[in-house]
């Protein structure tokens, strides 16, 4: 399994739940950022696969637009990087997935 990027939105970052969470996560190979600005390896999606806030029951819904382009980019490491194949699977144009992945920079 990759590593995942999870955004952790939460008042008190240095809370000793909080702290544990975040330890146990990092231990497992996965990134956890507090905000957009904070720094993302190359080996990690820009874009969180998950954003957790403080007390929620589920993650905070993701826009559209982050959702296609996780879901887009989650074809393109299913086939491999093929272009063409990964249009197939998304049932969209070789050209509009091109221009979705420059939209996105994937």
């Amino acid at each position: 399994m990759r590593p995942l990027h999870l955004r952790l939105l939460t008042p008190d970052p240095q809370r000793d739940d909080v702290s544990a969470l975040v330890e146990a996560l990092r231990a497992a190979g996965h990134l956890v950022t507090h905000a957009v600005s904070d720094p993302v390896p190359p080996d990690y999606p820009v874009i969180p696969d998950f954003v957790v806030t403080e007390g929620a029951a589920q993650p905070t819904p993701e826009s559209l637009e982050a959702a296609e382009a996780r879901h887009i980019a989650a074809m393109l490491a299913h086939s491999h990087g093929n272009r063409r194949q990964a249009a197939l699977l998304l049932g969209i144009a070789r050209s509009t997935l091109l221009a979705k992945i420059r939209k996105y920079g994937l």
